[in-house]
């Protein structure tokens, strides 16, 4: 996966093809299925969320990412907090509730449903396990071991983008088909786990990194501090504007609503005398 070649190489391709694909069969037919058409801006956070994954995995940041900390933190920072929020705001949920058949709608609705799944996307569940397996990597020997090992590389990217979702998912809510937390849990989560990357980056620097050259331990711990800090902007913003979000559905409902109560009832079929 870490080299632009070989088995697993490909089949991250064509595992993210095939999810792009589906993604947009599933978003052009929903007019056929008599719902509204789907945001195309959706659509474009979806594949853009999927080529910054490829672009880690199998791309320029995976490849360098196995040399050089600073790309490494990089590939963290792409992987683990800009292709969550891409990928969570494209709202791969909600359309598939919209486009699947009953039996596998309700397979997704007893998965998305299970006790673990809400407890891995716990606003503060999901922080521990995204701020605190970053805060283990670089203040041990993980991160030195997985600038040499391409395979252990590709392993801690893809934890990395596993934790980034839930954290993501968990802190959004809705748009993710989680049940939302508080407003206010959600605002503490991420203040506290920004506050922890930036405290994790500052130790970077006046530390360091161990088994790693001190030269590359700046620009690294610089990128994981913006990066963190931007997160939290990007998602602080979907939570602000969550309640007008809110308040669109609930007109569009309402709206949709009356149309069908306007509609006149279908004329009873009259029957017909019987023959004599």
């Amino acid at each position: 996966m870490h080299s632009h070649g070989g088995t697993l190489g490909t089949f991250t391709l064509i595992a993210l093809t095939v999810a792009g694909a589906v993604y947009i069969v599933g978003a052009s037919g929903q007019r056929r299925r008599g719902h509204a058409a789907w945001p195309p801006a959706r659509t474009v956070s979806w594949i853009a969320g999927l080529l910054a994954v490829a672009a880690v995995l199998v791309g320029p940041l995976g490849h360098a990412g196995g040399h050089d900390l600073t790309t490494h933190v990089l590939g963290h920072v792409v992987i683990g907090m800009v292709a969550p929020v891409l990928l969570v705001l494209g709202s791969p949920v909600t359309l598939a509730r919209r486009t699947l058949e009953p039996v596998p709608l309700q397979r997704l609705g007893r998965l998305a449903g299970n006790p673990l799944t809400r407890a891995l996307a716990f606003p503060v569940v999901a922080a521990i396990l995204a701020v605190g397996g970053s805060w283990l990597l670089y203040t041990g020997t993980t991160a030195a071991d997985s600038t040499r090992d391409p395979a252990l590389h590709s392993v801690v990217m893809i934890g990395f983008l596993l934790a980034g979702l839930l954290l993501t998912a968990g802190v959004v809510g809705v748009s993710a088909g989680i049940r939302r937390s508080p407003r206010w849990l959600r605002v503490t989560v991420l203040v506290l786990s920004t506050a922890v990357l930036c405290a994790e980056s500052a130790l970077m620097a006046a530390a360091g990194v161990p088994d790693i050259p001190a030269d590359q331990v700046p620009s690294a711990s610089t990128a994981l501090w913006i990066g963190a800090v931007l997160y939290a902007v990007a998602l602080g913003v979907v939570v602000a504007g969550e309640r007008a979000r809110d308040e669109r559905t609930a007109r569009h409902d309402q709206v949709a609503a009356d149309v069908r109560e306007a509609r006149p009832a279908p004329a009873a079929p009259v029957a017909s005398d019987p023959v004599r």
